[in-house]
């Protein structure tokens, strides 16, 4: 009798066993399937952002110049010699490349050591305040030799290769005082006549005279060869062909242009009246 009851005793107790193996097993089976789930979605994120680097460590290409344009080119592009006394600088740029500023250096020619000297920086211009990739050095001196070269930054902190160096110098300007006429309310003469006067430049070679309207219009830009190289007065008569509009104010600048290509000089703009004949 004992025994009969002990072994019902113990096949009540067996559906108590079978379910808590049930419940671990189950357990395990979520918990396997939450690692698998949790792996593939480390998985598809990491697919998702295979292609974004935040710290990209490719550094941008290098800076371009812009190639000097021919001398009766205009607009002029390219390093050439500024109004403002002053060496234009321009160089092209990679849109597909997020660059967030260029650092411009600049060194001197040293005539008496024939060497040149270090390079230093002398600005740092960052893209969102740029409106053009261009730059005038007006921290120079006539007739001194000056070589520049750049590099660009982008987003990661990445700095470009230098680009090639390029250099300039500033020939002697012809001075507003000495260019006639010149004033908004300065009428031209009824021979339709512009004057000026170059200081005597060992170097000088060629005159390039540009007529604008108020407008800035080109209404011509021409070679005009020195008839003397003595300091004395050069003169261009505006032809009929070039139709000026009375009442209306124009304006002329004249550019030295010297045996070396890359060493000139432009005059400051010299406003004047057309009367009329």
């Amino acid at each position: 009798m004992i025994q009969r009851v002990h072994k019902l005793l113990l096949d009540r107790q067996l559906p108590a066993e079978k379910q808590k193996s049930f419940t671990s097993s189950r357990f395990t089976s979520y918990l396997f399937l939450l690692v698998f789930y949790l792996t593939i979605i480390s998985f598809l994120i990491s697919c998702l952002t295979c292609g974004v680097n935040v710290e990209d460590p490719t550094p941008p290409s290098k800076p371009q110049w812009i190639e000097k344009s021919d001398l009766d080119a205009w607009p002029e592009r390219g390093i050439d010699a500024h109004e403002s006394v002053g060496i234009y600088l321009e160089w092209g740029f990679a849109p597909d490349e997020d660059i967030m500023a260029y650092n411009l250096y600049r060194a001197t020619w040293f005539d008496a050591q024939d060497s040149l000297g270090d390079y230093s920086l002398i600005t740092r211009m960052e893209t969102e305040s740029l409106l053009k990739h261009e730059y005038i050095d007006r921290q120079v001196s006539t007739g001194s030799k000056y070589f520049y070269k750049l590099n660009a930054e982008d987003a990661s902190n990445n700095i470009s290769e230098y680009s090639d160096s390029t250099y300039y110098t500033l020939a002697t300007q012809i001075s507003s005082e000495y260019m006639t006429p010149n004033g908004r309310t300065v009428t031209l003469g009824s021979d339709r006549t512009l004057t000026w006067v170059a200081i005597i430049q060992i170097d000088l070679k060629d005159f390039y005279l540009t007529l604008l309207s108020d407008e800035n219009e080109l209404m011509t830009r021409i070679f005009r060869a020195p008839t003397n190289y003595t300091g004395l007065k050069e003169k261009y008569v505006i032809p009929d062909s070039i139709a000026l509009v009375p009442g209306t104010v124009y304006q002329w600048r004249i550019d030295i242009e010297t045996a070396d290509e890359y060493s000139s000089s432009e005059s400051p703009w010299a406003p004047f009246l057309y009367a009329g004949e």
